[in-house]
């Protein structure tokens, strides 16, 4: 129990704060009766603050709900203890408000480090992440949240440690009338769902980002095809598509990193891969996913919020993709 001194410490602030406010008229925290369909969307940066052609796409594309990130769980070393502390880092920073008549859900990103730390805790991390999302919604007045969302990328040797984390922070939102949902990634798919109301299948980020031969790492159908081998899925999915590009850097066959898309290789050894998923190569998946697993449950979510990328795709093709 080393590791968790300091996180209580970290996290004593958020837990004297009160929690999420209930819904009003809400009974129990997995009431799935939500058919009314959204047009949802990621928001994926460490400071809130939405410029006015942000606002303005928000509302031209009848936007009601928002993935928020709120934080990650990470893992730092604690030198007097000569252990790993499990610890938020990244929190968002509000400079603007939430905009109005748009549902929020907060996100917690949970390294995988982070969740291997948290075996033999998930109840107490459990809780803690849940009052931390919580009093973050509440401080920064966020309205009345029914659902939040755990992202992390679990492995078959991880899965049963998420299954339990899961588990518990459905056992502490119960009597506060708030749903779980937690995303999906493609590989996820062939094994049994974890135990939230909701997943999110993320159709971005499939390919292999550090091969030099890969077509486009953010979304290619060629690496989607394999992973859909069923045809029902034991959970109710909402489907999320990337709406931005970046260039990945190469020296020689060796995977550089990430950089902007405007950055230029700077010798012959360089080489960068421009990557943007078409709107049409997004429509072909969508057509694929929805054809093998169904419509979404409730929502199609764009990922993420940033003029700058969004500026890329026509209106007419993002309401395509958010037409149902």
């Amino acid at each position: 129990m080393k590791r968790l001194p300091k996180v209580l410490l970290a996290l004593l602030f958020v837990m004297l704060m009160a929690g999420c406010e209930k819904p009003k008229g809400t009974s129990s925290f997995c009431d799935l009766n939500d058919t009314v369909k959204r047009n949802s969307i990621y928001y994926w940066r460490t400071t809130f603050e939405l410029d006015s052609a942000e606002t303005t796409f928000l509302k031209r594309h009848n936007v009601t709900r928002m993935y928020l990130r709120m934080f990650d769980v990470a893992t730092e070393h604690d030198f007097l203890n000569n252990a790993l502390e499990v610890v938020p880092i990244a929190t968002t920073k509000f400079v603007t408000p939430v905009p109005e008549n748009v549902e929020i859900v907060p996100v917690a990103y949970i390294t995988i480090d982070a969740l291997r730390a948290m075996k033999g805790h998930e109840r107490n991390f459990a809780g803690l992440l849940a009052d931390r999302l919580c009093a973050m919604a509440l401080y920064n007045k966020c309205g009345a949240i029914r659902e939040i969302q755990l992202d992390c990328d679990w492995t078959k040797t991880t899965k049963g440690v998420f299954d339990f984390l899961c588990q518990s922070v459905c056992d502490t939102l119960q009597s506060r009338g708030i749903r779980l949902s937690a995303t999906i990634r493609l590989h996820q798919l062939q094994e049994t769902p974890p135990p939230v109301d909701r997943g999110v299948l993320m159709l971005y980020n499939t390919g292999a980002l550090k091969q030099l031969d890969t077509k486009n790492s953010i979304l290619h159908i060629d690496d989607v095809k394999p992973y859909l081998k069923t045809n029902q899925y034991a959970l109710p999915l909402d489907y999320a598509y990337p709406v931005f590009g970046w260039g990945v850097k190469f020296e020689g066959d060796t995977f550089a990193g990430i950089v902007s898309e405007d950055a230029k290789p700077l010798n012959a050894k360089e080489m960068v891969r421009y990557e943007r998923p078409a709107a049409t190569e997004i429509l072909n998946v969508k057509q694929l996913v929805e054809k093998l697993l169904g419509k979404p449950a409730n929502s199609h979510i764009l990922y993420h919020l940033d003029d700058s990328q969004l500026t890329h795709y026509t209106d007419d093709e993002i309401s395509e993709i958010y037409h149902y």
